[in-house]
């Protein structure tokens, strides 16, 4: 595997691992909507600003609020559904990202077999 198809996998993952941080700082701010509070930043999960008295909790639970390969339901409350509703396109586009970083790999695996 050359350099190059090296660092396009690892960029891949690096970009799938970032989109996925996002995911989180999205969960963050649907706890806060889900809770009758302001949504605040989606950076406010990376700078720990807590200005809600659960803040600190919800940023705990967060992280697998919404597990990936599980369905996120839509609850009828408008402002809740938002938020869902981005966290859900978020899933898709790690799903396109996974099936890329598949397709890639494939490719690159059978490349030296192309060549000959």
């Amino acid at each position: 595997m050359s350099t190059g198809q090296t660092i396009f996998l690892v960029a891949l993952m690096v970009f799938i691992l970032a989109v996925y941080s996002f995911k989180w700082a999205l969960h963050f701010q649907y706890l806060r909507v889900k809770n009758k509070k302001k949504p605040g930043h989606w950076s406010d999960y990376y700078k720990r600003n807590y200005i809600h008295k659960k803040d600190e909790l919800w940023w705990r639970e967060s992280i697998m609020l919404f597990p990936l390969l599980y369905p996120v339901e839509l609850t009828g409350n408008e402002t809740e559904d938002f938020w869902l509703q981005k966290i859900k396109r978020t899933n898709l586009s790690i799903y396109f990202i996974l099936i890329v970083l598949l397709l890639a790999g494939i490719y690159f695996s059978k490349l030296p077999e192309l060549q000959a």
